[in-house]
């Protein structure tokens, strides 16, 4: 289905997450090619280092920034002792994030009030208020995971809820359900036949 497919697209090829707050050298596949040769830039109100527990804490109004990508969080927290990290999470009422894919582009947005990156896994979960948003097509629930190594976007409500909020919810603009290879269907047929 062509808005899934181009809603995939702009996911992360790695985690921004990951690339963002552990200062990787690869950048997702489609953000601008100068994202990654950017400086990282994160700021809090305050930092913390456990290496008791294997912990890196920044809290308090965190921005991290790396060219056009920004998260936004109340915390983020990286989980790993130096280059083996298992996973990193921001949180927020909501955390944000956004990154321009290629120039010209609008930014795709995700927020949710926690989000987690499983890197050995390669999964990105978008917990509780999340949504996600990519050239006018916005998908919402209180859970969306994204299998980076699948390209697989799965969506769910709460379960325990009443209501909308049980329900996924997706919008799609008329420019993207539009069939750009549609051939007419007179194209093989002669107009002097009867």
């Amino acid at each position: 289905m062509k808005p899934l497919s181009t809603f995939c697209a702009v996911l992360p090829g790695r985690s921004l997450l990951c690339a963002a707050m552990l200062a990787c050298t690869a950048m997702p596949a489609d953000a601008l090619p100068d994202d990654r040769l950017q400086d990282l830039s994160i700021s809090a109100d305050s930092a913390e280092l456990d290496d008791l527990n294997g912990t890196t804490t920044y809290a308090g109004s965190v921005i991290v920034e790396q060219g056009s990508m920004k998260i936004r969080a109340e915390k983020v927290v990286i989980y790993g002792r130096k280059d083996t990290y298992s996973r990193v999470v921001a949180t927020g009422t909501p955390a944000r994030l956004s990154q321009v894919p290629k120039p010209g582009q609008e930014p795709v947005t995700a927020r949710a009030n926690r989000m987690e990156y499983q890197i050995t896994s390669e999964t990105l979960i978008l917990l509780d208020n999340a949504a996600f948003r990519q050239e006018g097509t916005s998908l919402s629930g209180n859970r969306i995971e994204y299998d980076v190594k699948k390209a697989v976007v799965r969506a769910g409500g709460k379960a325990d809820a009443e209501g909308d909020d049980r329900r996924v919810r997706m919008v799609i603009p008329p420019k993207a359900l539009s069939k750009e290879d549609e051939q007419p269907a007179d194209n093989n047929k002669s107009s002097n036949r009867p």
